[in-house]
């Protein structure tokens, strides 16, 4: 899975390898109905959301506002979850199995 990139004033802003707080964010962010949200309410978590998954002091929701398409929003976000859930589930084919005692 592609890392997401941020360009942003002619950089290329790559996100911090996530931590437990990020996954359980974006998870629950996922896991909700979000039917009751407004649009503006919507779009505000999804840029709360790359602000975390990017965690980098020079992310922020301003920054976020400033210089990202609205178009953009939704798709970073999808990709900063995709991009974390294949962090999180690499590793996992390494493991052994505990049946067997061998990795799968």
């Amino acid at each position: 899975m592609e890392t997401p990139i941020l360009h942003i004033a002619g950089r290329e802003i790559m996100p911090k390898p996530p931590k437990m707080k990020v996954w359980r964010e974006f998870l629950a962010f996922f896991d909700a109905d979000k039917e009751g949200l407004s649009l503006e309410d919507f779009l505000d978590e999804h840029v709360r959301l790359i602000v975390l998954g990017f965690g980098r002091d020079d992310v922020t929701k301003e920054v976020i506002d400033e210089n990202v398409d609205i178009a953009d929003i939704v798709p970073l976000t999808r990709a900063l979850f995709r991009w974390i859930q294949s962090l999180t589930f690499s590793k996992l084919v390494n493991l052994p199995n505990g049946e067997t005692g061998k990795e799968a």
